[in-house]
């Protein structure tokens, strides 16, 4: 019998309340008063218990999320339900499968799986060119990078941002004591972001009239999607249909990674005590940004990065401001190393074996986390059913330049397409599918795609850099300006990183451009501009830019390409 999982009661009577400590996962067995999870409130804690003996085939929630009465929160394959002993019946916590609601039909004009920041986007893209569309979505609106990934990290970034300027306020003439940091708080104030966001995505759906079902979607045919939960039995017919269902971490195929103790991004980010020492593997740019967090809050950090250079996409010089960084807060890095295997002490610490040039060594910690990228969910829909085939390398499903895929009613969008794995491409290619399917004839292009790291100093890319020239054969000027030349960074005692343009040496165009250091990422959208607009370094160079601010050091670096330089020697 196939069992809904319902949040049905709260400490002190609330509606809704944090997840805390979660004691099983899907697939686990379970019997009548497991602890399945623990809710946390103000008015403190109670244990979600099993009601019933059998297999938890789903959990929809991860620690550190806010849940509300009434939920699904996942599903349980078992015997009826059972009273616990001492508890007062709790009838409205389950549903069961020969209790389903009748059917419902719905026929829509573009249905969305997946409603992260590729679905969600396109649903409201489609909305707003005149559509009836239906998305749907296994978990929360916003998908990994709102719930599990970019968003949670800038906001436990921000947090350890301010923790790192107090402890540097005696540089400022600011004598400040006893700073302690909790970490706990530091995930109640993320996860508080994360709700807001998910409220304002679920708002921008009820505004723009799209209907929106919890649950996952199960292919029927080429034009028919059905969906189950507790109130509603779907049978969605569509007229075009956007697969947005985004990707999951990768696990390493050695010895001891699949363990239930190793670590990913989102277990890092539902922690509520600091490791004494955490060991990550991957050091691109998820392990790098996760290794300045951790070592800013108190762990002892390593990094092993199996590439010869830490974030290896990037200019060897960006790679060093990066590592002397790190090695400033001592980060220890193992670059051009191989994770072996990993296995757990006697006192329960972790031993992660790797080998670098031939020879083989261990590092001892107290956590373990993998990094090494994410893999497309390519099992999320049935796509031989729809007709929709995969790329080349088959680690995606192959799209052409207006998202379409192989099925012309079917478009697929994100992280499930291995494009490019970043929610802006999302976002943008769910707006071309979705003008394609409006008969707007829109195309996808990945060249100046830009990217930021959230590292200390922060790094935003965008267009080509010295690797992609040289390996292009490329003829190019470089103009390089260090923010320490630079009198805002200076003021803000931010002086790490430098500007970098790179100009054709045919056209003098702008090609590319890289910002290592204080306010980077936001900075990087100027560059994106002027390499869009097609300008010159001449023409670039006569735009007036405001004194003091950092985005001087763009202008700074326009002139050094034509060896005009005015602040630096």
């Amino acid at each position: 019998m196939i069992i809904d999982l319902i949040a049905d009661k709260f400490p002190g009577h609330d509606t809704a309340g944090k997840v805390g400590k979660i004691n099983k996962k899907a697939g686990d067995p379970i019997k009548t008063v497991d602890t399945i999870f623990t809710i946390e409130s103000g008015k403190g804690s109670i244990k979600y218990q099993s009601r019933c003996d059998g297999v938890l085939t789903e959990l929809y929630i991860s620690e550190g999320d806010t849940i509300k009465k009434g939920q699904v929160i996942g599903k349980a394959e078992g015997d009826a339900p059972k009273q616990a002993s001492g508890q007062e019946p709790q009838k409205a916590s389950y549903s069961f499968g020969i209790a389903r609601p009748a059917q419902k039909p719905y026929e829509v004009d573009v249905a969305v799986v997946g409603g992260g920041p590729g679905g969600y986007v396109s649903a409201i893209r489609a909305a707003q060119n005149g559509k009836k569309v239906l998305l749907v979505e296994e978990n929360r609106l916003g998908g990994t990078c709102l719930n599990h990934g970019c968003i949670p990290t800038k906001a436990i970034l921000s947090s350890v941002d301010a923790l790192e300027k107090i402890r540097n306020a005696e540089s400022f003439g600011l004598e400040v004591k006893g700073i302690e940091a909790s970490l706990k708080k530091i995930m109640q104030r993320k996860s508080g972001v994360v709700d807001t966001l998910v409220s304002g995505i679920e708002h921008l759906m009820d505004f723009n009239g799209i209907e929106v079902i919890n649950g996952r979607a199960v292919v029927k045919d080429k034009k028919t999607l059905a969906v189950q939960n507790k109130s509603v039995d779907a049978l969605i017919k569509f007229d075009k249909l956007i697969i947005a269902a985004g990707s999951k971490s990768i696990s390493l195929p050695i010895e001891g990674a699949d363990s239930d103790d190793i670590l990913t991004s989102q277990e890092l980010l539902s922690l509520t005590e600091v490791p004494a020492s955490l060991t990550i593997i991957g050091g691109g740019v998820i392990g790098m940004e996760f290794a300045f967090i951790y070592s800013a809050l108190g762990s002892k950090v390593n990094v092993v990065e199996f590439f010869p250079q830490i974030l290896n996409n990037m200019d060897a010089d960006v790679a060093d401001t990066v590592r002397e960084s790190a090695g400033q807060r001592g980060i220890k890095l193992y670059e051009g190393a191989k994770a072996q295997s990993m296995r757990t002490a006697s006192d329960g610490t972790k031993i992660v074996e790797i080998s670098k040039n031939n020879e083989t060594g261990y590092i001892v910690s107290e956590k373990v986390a993998v990094a090494v990228g994410r893999r497309a969910n390519l099992d999320s829909l049935d796509l031989d059913m729809l007709g929709v085939e995969l790329n080349e390398k088959c680690n995606g499903i192959m799209v052409d330049e207006h998202m379409v895929t192989s099925n012309p009613d079917v478009y697929a969008i994100g992280d499930i397409t291995n494009k490019i794995q970043l929610a802006h491409v999302a976002s943008h290619q769910g707006i071309v599918a979705s003008d394609n399917i409006c008969g707007k004839d829109r195309r996808m292009f990945y060249e100046q795609v830009p990217g930021a790291i959230f590292t200390k100093p922060e790094i935003g890319h965008t267009g080509i850099n010295e690797k992609d020239a040289k390996r292009q054969g490329i003829g190019y000027l470089v103009g390089k300006f260090p923010l320490m030349a630079n009198g805002k960074a200076q003021a803000m005692g931010e002086t790490d990183g430098f500007v970098k343009l790179l100009a054709s040496m045919e056209t003098r165009k702008i090609i590319g451009g890289t910002i290592v250091g204080v306010h980077a990422t936001d900075m990087l959208s100027t560059i994106s501009n002027v390499i869009a607009s097609g300008m010159t370094m001449d023409d670039a160079s006569h735009i007036i830019y405001a004194h003091p601010t950092t985005a001087e050091s763009i202008h700074e670096a326009l002139l050094v390409l034509d060896g005009r330089g005015i602040h630096f020697a």
